[in-house]
């Protein structure tokens, strides 16, 4: 297709010679002012396909949603993209992640392309505004989604996950991981968000993965006291996980009411790449997002599987590009999918392509998305 061409060979090219969190910045820079081209490819890539859409439709945190494919956490990280959502053609997206504090991450560079393996290793460590700016501009943007649609709107989530406090900063100074989320999650009990995931599994901050069960349970209880408004919540697990941790994870997340698993977020492991082990190594540590990761992330997503009640849901999230990456991923047990890594690597259209293609595949197979969750199981 002619966008796949001019993204593939002219922009794309350009965006690569800049540092990879310049073009990030760039390119979120740049999605404000292309809403209307973003209205006119939906109109020429979905025309005349209302029948296939439908049977795209899936369930989600207690709602119906047109599709399955959702925005991961870490593109928006502070709220300022909200009403664009939409126009990229997302059913739903996650903002964030949110910590309690205002931090800078870690120090640049810190964001790294593997042109090679489509693949992007990321330190940023969760770099954002902090919950207090960012649950004031969200908090606005969803009034006035709300009003523009006259009605609620949900399809907004939030991750939040504990503050990257640098090593210099004194004991005193320093939240514990339990106070640290829910005094995050306080600024956006009352939003009306489709879901809040506490994301569990960031490898690139000073205290590193939250792993301790009682750590867990005593998040999840302040919480669960917090969350007078039942907003719907979700763990977020990585890759990396071992089963007996998975196993203690998803027994908590029974205990307290979990709604459900996004599964997975990057990996810390680098085997089986293309790029030179040399290359590689000089980048440092981070975490490891995009097509390398989709067998661990499908892996993870049949494994929590097998874990959890009937009820709660999963959230595919890992290496997803293709039709063929959304169906598997679903006949694993999850009822929707995220994506990030892939629209830098395929482009700004690549999500109405994929709708487009999933909607004619389930109308060749004669079937529907929600008739394929958990097929495999």
């Amino acid at each position: 297709m002619l966008d796949d061409l001019v993204y593939k060979n002219l922009i794309r090219p350009v965006l690569f010679q800049l540092d990879a969190e310049e073009a990030h910045n760039l390119g979120q820079r740049l999605i404000p002012a292309s809403r209307g081209l973003m209205e006119v490819a939906a109109n020429y890539y979905l025309h005349s396909l209302d029948s296939p859409l439908a049977l795209l439709e899936t369930d989600l945190a207690g709602q119906t949603m047109p599709h399955p494919l959702g925005l991961a956490a870490g593109f928006d990280k502070n709220a300022r993209l909200v009403a664009d959502l939409c126009s990229l053609g997302f059913a739903y997206g996650e903002v964030g992640s949110v910590t309690a504090r205002q931090t800078n991450g870690n120090p640049r560079p810190r964001l790294f392309r593997l042109p090679l393996d489509r693949a992007i290793i990321n330190r940023l460590g969760l770099n954002g505004d902090g919950a207090q700016a960012v649950s004031a501009r969200l908090g606005s943007a969803l009034q006035s989604l709300s009003s523009a649609r006259a009605g609620q709107y949900k399809n907004i989530a939030l991750n939040i996950a504990p503050t990257n406090f640098p090593p210099d900063t004194p004991a005193a100074e320093r939240l514990a991981i339990e106070d640290d989320i829910a005094t995050t999650f306080s600024y956006f009990k009352d939003l009306d968000l489709a879901y809040v995931t506490i994301n569990t599994s960031c490898p690139n901050t000073h205290e590193g993965v939250l792993k301790e069960s009682s750590q867990l349970k005593n998040v999840l209880s302040r919480v669960g006291q917090l969350n007078s408004r039942k907003l719907p919540i979700f763990l977020k697990l990585s890759p990396d996980s071992s089963d007996e941790f998975l196993q203690h994870t998803v027994d908590i997340a029974k205990e307290h009411e979990v709604r459900g698993f996004v599964l997975g977020n990057t990996s810390t492991r680098r085997d089986g790449l293309t790029t030179s082990a040399d290359v590689v190594s000089s980048l440092g540590n981070g975490g490891l997002s995009g097509a390398p990761i989709r067998g661990l992330a499908l892996d993870l997503v049949k494994r929590v599987a097998r874990l959890k009640s009937k009820e709660q849901e999963i959230i595919a999230c890992g290496g997803i590009s293709s039709v063929g990456d959304v169906i598997d991923a679903i006949r694993a047990g999850a009822c929707a999918v995220q994506m990030y890594t892939a629209f830098v690597y395929e482009g700004p259209f690549h999500l109405l392509r994929l709708r487009r293609d999933l909607a004619l595949e389930m109308q060749r197979r004669k079937t529907t998305l929600r008739a394929l969750v958990g097929a495999d199981l």
